[in-house]
C-alpha cells in the first residue's frame, strides 16, 4: 500500500484547516500569509497525488 498518498492527501486537508483558521491576535498581520501558505499547500499536494495516481495506473501495478 502506497502510504505516501495518504500522507499527501492528510497535508491537502492540513491546508484546507489552514484556510479556516480565523486570525486572532497576534496572528492577525499573519492572516495574508497563512493564506497564500494555505493555498499553495494545497496545490502541490494535490498535483502530487496526481502524480502518483498517473504513475501507477500508466505502469500497471495497481491491479
Amino acid at each position: 500500500m502506497n502510504y505516501t498518498a495518504f500522507l499527501f492527501f492528510a497535508c491537502i486537508l492540513v491546508g484546507f484547516a489552514l484556510l479556516r483558521v480565523k486570525a486572532i491576535g497576534i496572528l492577525v498581520g499573519l492572516a495574508a500569509f497563512l493564506e497564500i501558505v494555505a493555498v499553495l499547500v494545497i496545490l502541490i499536494f494535490s498535483f502530487a497525488l496526481l502524480y502518483i495516481g498517473f504513475r501507477t495506473l500508466f505502469s500497471k501495478t495497481w491491479r
